[in-house]
Formats: structure tokens, sequence, C-alpha cells
């Protein structure tokens, strides 16, 4: 099945529009050092300015349309008759394996957390992390981190004797910025649920 929601073009342009922001102040100050042979002056001041809007661009569309995407994945969770519990985190996931050219998100959709399992529900999947196989919650790092503008939440336990991974990110606001605060909500509410014991399924 074709993704309509997480598509190619909003993986790119999260990164294309920020890059061109970044791009254009870059050159020409690149462009003023090399013809005036002097590493200080307004060449400097247009890189430093083109790193500085740069980042702010991949703050505000890092997550390119975002809330678009909430709306579409709602309309066909529910035309399927699966729609997410109140509550439900939107999230960017992948799995350990994933390394994506153009975006750390392999999928994006909603994490469910009841009371004797997680569920990351998308329109091409679903997965289900059941609570006795929960061993701990953290933090990991993703390309994000290294510019301070986010990180996974990282789910972690053992299935059948074998290791397994969740990884997701908070997408439920517009800025990446934003996102980042809201891992730290998520972490905790995650591993508050982990550490109950379950009391019923859903």
């Amino acid at each position: 099945m074709k993704p309509t929601v997480w598509t190619s073009r909003r993986k790119a342009l999260g990164n294309l529009i920020p890059s061109l922001v970044w791009f254009f102040p870059a050159v020409a100050g690149l462009a003023i050092m090399a013809t005036t042979r002097q590493l200080l002056g307004t060449g400097l001041w247009l890189l430093i300015a083109s790193t500085i809007l740069g980042w702010i661009a991949l703050d505000f569309f890092g997550f390119f349309e975002n809330p678009h995407m909430q709306k579409e994945l709602t309309a066909i969770l529910t035309d399927r008759g699966e729609i997410p519990v109140a509550g439900s985190a939107f999230v960017g996931f992948a799995t350990p394996k994933y390394h994506g050219l153009l975006d750390a998100h392999e999928d994006v959709g909603y994490l469910q957390i009841l009371p004797d399992r997680l569920v990351f529900l998308s329109e091409i999947r679903t997965i289900e992390f059941q609570h006795h196989e929960v061993r701990r919650v953290r933090y990991r790092a993703n390309v994000h981190t290294m510019l301070l503008l986010g990180r996974w939440v990282s789910v972690e336990g053992e299935s059948g004797g074998k290791p397994i991974r969740l990884l997701i990110e908070p997408r439920n606001h517009p800025t990446m910025l934003g996102n980042f605060r809201e891992s730290k909500r998520l972490h905790r509410r995650i591993a508050e649920w982990a550490k109950k014991k379950p009391t019923n399924k859903t």
C-alpha cells in the first residue's frame, strides 16, 4: 500500500525548505569572503546569519504539514473504524534498523497507551507492544538531537527471548522545538504507565 499521508514529498520538503533558507546567505557570505579575501567582516556575518536562519527554518518547517497529516490520518482511520482512543499522541516512528535519507521518521501515526499494551497505528501498519514485554523507557539520540531539536523516546523490552524496541518522537506540535519539549512529557507518561500493573484489556 502506497502511503498518502507520510509521502516522499513531505519528507523532502521538510529538509529542502530549511536548506534553501540556509543556502543563499551562506553562499553569499562565502562569495564575499573569497572576493575580499577577508575572513572577518560581512562574509562572516552572513555565514553566521545563514546558520541561525537555517536553524529557525528547520524548527518551523522540519515537520512540514504536520497538522494536515494529523487530520488526514484521523479521517483515514475513522473510515476504517479504527478511531484513535482519547489522549493518543501523534508521533513519528522508526524501527531500530531504519535509516532514511529524507527523514528520521519511518512512518507517522498515533501512539495509543492502553492499559495492557502500547499500539502504534498508522495508515499502513499497526504495531503492538505488550505491557509485560516492556523493560525500560529511555531517550535515544537521532539526527534531530545534533541540532538540539529532537530525540527519540525509546520503549525497550523483550519478546520471545529477543530484544525489541519502539522508537517514537512526538509530532503533536507545529514546531520541532515544541515537540522536543513534548518528548519529556511523553517519556514520563509512558514510564509511569510501564510501572503500573495492567488492570484490564481494551
